[in-house]
């Protein structure tokens, strides 16, 4: 069986391996523990605004008093979108 092929492929999934943990502890976006957060609940206005103008409303709102914007997830209920629940930071 012939391994030539498949040297450069172990050393790269090593390397890959051996770089990702310094990566992760570089990235600066993850909160800290003396962070504080906020989550907010953004419903559906059927009729009204979009749901993403009112998404972006928030988020200017919450980046003048200070937050920044670390999370956002999709509140479903019998496969319709209900509303957003968006997580702020402020560090």
């Amino acid at each position: 069986m012939n391994t030539g092929f498949y040297r450069p492929l172990i050393f790269a999934a090593i390397a890959a391996a051996a770089i990702t943990p310094a990566t992760l502890a570089a990235d600066q976006t993850t909160p800290t523990a003396s962070a504080t957060a906020v989550t907010v609940y953004i419903g559906m206005h059927f009729g009204k605004n979009s749901a993403a103008k009112d998404i972006n409303a928030m988020h200017a709102k919450m980046e003048k008093d200070g937050w920044r914007f670390a999370d956002m997830e999709t509140n479903s209920e019998n496969g319709d979108t209900e509303g957003f629940w968006v997580t702020y930071i402020r560090p």
